[in-house]
This record gives C-alpha cells, sequence and structure tokens, in this order.
C-alpha cells in the first residue's frame, strides 16, 4: 500500500506539473499572439506606387477610431501644429444619410453620427480635442454650440494651427468670405470679413471662398489663398484683421502697372476674370479658380501658391514680386494637378511634397523653380526625385487626396475630399535619400 501510494503521489506530481507547462505554455502562447496583434497595429507597409526618395509606409491603424460615435466627412482642411498634433477640418453635412443612422429621427441603427469639424489628434492617432458647429445636423455630442458672436462657415475648408497657439479657418461654401481666430479650445477672437456674393480681387476687407493660409508669426503676418472666388494671395495682419497687400499671377497688384511675361505685357490686377475652360498646355496669364494653396519656404521665406487648374506653382517674395514657376502633368484637365504643397523637414537640404488630387499621387520635388514666365518650364525646374500612391481606396490608396502636412519627424498627413472621407499617415522609411 505504501508503495502504490507513493506511486501515486509521483504520478500525480508529474501530472500537475505537465499541467502546469501546459498552462505556461497555453499563456505563453496567448502572449505572444498578443504582442503580434499589438506590433501589428504598429506595422508601417510601403505606400502603394512608391518610387525614388524618400520612401514611405502607409500606418493603416492611424487615427484611433473616434469616441462618442463619431464619424467624419470630407477633410477640407488639414494642419500640423509646433507641438506635433494634427488639425483635421472636416465636413459634417457631406455625411449621408446611411452613413449617420443613428443620427435620424427616430433612429434608424447603433451607427452613427457627425464628429465636430474641428478635430485634434497626436500623433498615435488619438482624438485629443473636438469642437466646433455642426449646422444642419443632430450632433448632442458636439462641443460648441451655434455660434452667435461670428459667422461659421457654409463648407469648411482650410485650417492653420499657428506658433502662438491660434487655429485659423475659412470656407468656400455660398457667400464664404470670412476668415476665423480661435483659441485652441475653440474660443472665438476674432474674424475678418463678412458673409456676401460680391466678390473682388481689389476687396481689402473680404476674402472669397478662400483655401488656405499660414501666419508669418515674426512678421505676425497672414498670408492666404484667395481662392475659389477671387484669384489672389492677400495679406493680413495677424492681431488686427488689416488688410497689408494682395497680388495676383506673376506678382501683379492694383497699382503695378503692366507686367511683361511669357504671355506679353499682362495689366494689373483686375477686380474679376472672366471664367476660363482649361486646355492641355494652355494656361491662363492669372491664377485660375482655385487658388488652392499657399505655404512659406522655412529657409528663403519664398511664397509658394498652388495654382491647381493651371497645373503650375508659382513662387514669390513675401513682398509679392515674382521669382519664377513650375508646371506639373500639364495634360492634366479640371480640377487639375496641383493642389497642396508642403516642405518636408530636411533642414536646408530640402524637398517639396506636392498632393496630386486628380492623377492620386504625392509627386516629391526640389524647389529649383525656373524664372521664367511662359506657357511652359524647362525640363530641369522643379525637378522630380519620387512620388508614391495611386488611386483607390485601400490603406495607404487615395481617393481625392486633398490637403495634407508634415510634422517635425517627417510624418506626412493626408485628406481626402468627394467620398473619400478620411485622414492617413505616412511614415519614412529611411532618413534621407538613398539611405
Amino acid at each position: 500500500m505504501e508503495i502504490h501510494g507513493n506511486m501515486l503521489r509521483v504520478l500525480r506530481t508529474r501530472l500537475l506539473t505537465g499541467l502546469g507547462l501546459c498552462a505556461i505554455l497555453v499563456l505563453a502562447i496567448a502572449f505572444l499572439a498578443s504582442t503580434v496583434r499589438s506590433s501589428a497595429a504598429q506595422l508601417v507597409y510601403p505606400a502603394p506606387g512608391s518610387v525614388g526618395s524618400p520612401s514611405f509606409g502607409i500606418a493603416p491603424q492611424w487615427p484611433a477610431e473616434l469616441p462618442n460615435n463619431w464619424i467624419i466627412g470630407q477633410v477640407g482642411g488639414l494642419s500640423v501644429d509646433k507641438w506635433n498634433d494634427i488639425w483635421v477640418y472636416q465636413r459634417p453635412e457631406s455625411d449621408t444619410v446611411d452613413e449617420l443612422w443613428a443620427a435620424q429621427s427616430p433612429q434608424a441603427a447603433d451607427c452613427c453620427i457627425p464628429a465636430p469639424p474641428v478635430l485634434e489628434f497626436n500623433g498615435q492617432g488619438q482624438l485629443i480635442n473636438a469642437w466646433g458647429p455642426v449646422e444642419g445636423a443632430d450632433c448632442p455630442s458636439c462641443n460648441s454650440p451655434q455660434p452667435t458672436n461670428y459667422n461659421y462657415v457654409k463648407t469648411e475648408h482650410g485650417i492653420f494651427a499657428d506658433d502662438n497657439g491660434f487655429v485659423w479657418i475659412t470656407g468656400n461654401g455660398s457667400g464664404d468670405r470670412q476668415i476665423l481666430k480661435f483659441t485652441r479650445n475653440g474660443q472665438f477672437v476674432m474674424q475678418i470679413g463678412t458673409p456676401g456674393t460680391v466678390c473682388s480681387n481689389l476687396d481689402t476687407l473680404d476674402v472669397c471662398k478662400a483655401s488656405q493660409f499660414y501666419v508669418d508669426v515674426p512678421n505676425n503676418e497672414l498670408y492666404v489663398s484667395d481662392g475659389y472666388g477671387n484669384h489672389r494671395v492677400v495679406v493680413f495682419n495677424a492681431t488686427t484683421g488689416a488688410f497689408k497687400r494682395a497680388w495676383g499671377a506673376f506678382g501683379v497688384t492694383a497699382t503695378s502697372g503692366a507686367v511683361t511675361t511669357g504671355w506679353g505685357a499682362i495689366p494689373p490686377l483686375a477686380a474679376t476674370y472672366p471664367a476660363t475652360t482649361y486646355t492641355a498646355g494652355n494656361p491662363s496669364y492669372y491664377f485660375n479658380n482655385p487658388v488652392h494653396c499657399v505655404t512659406k519656404d522655412p529657409v528663403t521665406g519664398y511664397v509658394w501658391v498652388c495654382d491647381r487648374v493651371n497645373d503650375r506653382l508659382q513662387v514669390f517674395t513675401p513682398a509679392g514680386k515674382y521669382l519664377g514657376q513650375c508646371y506639373f502633368a500639364q495634360a492634366t484637365l479640371n480640377p487639375g494637378s496641383v493642389w497642396d504643397l508642403k516642405f518636408w523637414p530636411r533642414g536646408t537640404d530640402q524637398i517639396l511634397m506636392m498632393a496630386d488630387g486628380t492623377n492620386q499621387v504625392v509627386r516629391e520635388f526640389l524647389p529649383q523653380f525656373s524664372p521664367t514666365s511662359g506657357t511652359t518650364t524647362p525640363a530641369n525646374a522643379c525637378p522630380m526625385v519620387g512620388q508614391f500612391g495611386h488611386n483607390g481606396r485601400n490603406a495607404g490608396f487615395f481617393h481625392w487626396v486633398h490637403v495634407a502636412d508634415v510634422d517635425s519627424y517627417g510624418n506626412y498627413y493626408e485628406g481626402e475630399v468627394d467620398t473619400g472621407k478620411r485622414v492617413q499617415k505616412f511614415v519614412p522609411l529611411r532618413n534621407g535619400w538613398g539611405q
């Protein structure tokens, strides 16, 4: 009996040891699976069609799911601030009924309701702030009531988070002739312009369906690409909103007199220009609608302007003197090839990244513009060093890539309109050319 009992104890010990090992193995497998899942959320996949350098990959899990059953619509504006937070300015009213079934009366399904128009994300894709009114939509979770002390825009387009902690927004809807300035938390500060129906490039009080802007903090100036209604760049005092100067294509102003270009002598900036239909390789001598972006060269201080439908960029001094231009994909018809432009942070060794929402690519090129002013530019103007993207809806593909910005780490963020209605993050896969 004693020998039998000892055998039972040995068997029980071995059995328990075996069960313990199995349990440890199961836990280890579960831990590894969890680790793999966690790592998978951080994986970066090469962007489709990537050529040249720098190379980028898509972060497929960015951003994180929004709280409060929110959903975003078309992305009218996107800006990265100096703290590397990403500001997205989206259009709640662009969501369709089936996307907003939870907002219907009676409620038709569990999801979803429109998010506020202004969304602030951190670099990990977590929403950290949201504000702004949602006109014409039931949004009980929105942080801000309908405005009473300013005129909110009809269609969200353009946001800029400046280095002083202010957030600027504008619109390109019917009657949108205003720019709004807020604190980071959505407290209203100032309005430039008032809604109206009459547009003029000579207006010193309003814009007309402006698209984007930036604040030159050292000089306290707000530069505006103006826009879908006007055909100019306009500069305001960033504190008072007072008009300072404006110019059109090739630097013409209201008082400049005729300026000699590849079109011959072109007249001073006019109040309005006739609507034109772009034909391949035949741009106009003035900015076409829309003047879709304006951005500052962080090294030289030069002002770069997106003349979208004319398939070109033009470059100016901060005073508005014309310096040169370059064209891209001139066979591209309306809505054009030059949608947005940002400088990739490489110090003095610069590269520009240009979003093309018609051909659905991001082009990478050098800031070597041509001083010529004709209908075409030399082949070595703004030489290409790479591009990525392709038309489509998979992660890393584009559907109407509309606006974009970069953070100080070189990550590239883009927002899409039409039925794209999303933001994506692209991560540099090598820090420099050929490395």
